[in-house]
């Protein structure tokens, strides 16, 4: 079994330089992860309409 991913929580706008000097910089850090949870749910929500008996 693996772990169930939670969706990111967005930085707030301050959490960033803004001078593009951070790396990684927490809007990539935030983007990666949001990518994942997508994935994620979007399997699942196909495994969820796979099983479903209409």
């Amino acid at each position: 079994m693996t772990n169930k991913l939670s969706k990111p929580i967005r930085p707030e706008n301050d959490d960033c330089c803004g001078g593009g000097g951070c790396c990684p910089c927490v809007w990539d850090t935030y983007f990666n992860a949001l990518d994942l949870w997508e994935e994620q749910e979007a399997k699942e929500n196909a495994s969820t309409e796979a099983g479903k008996t209409d």
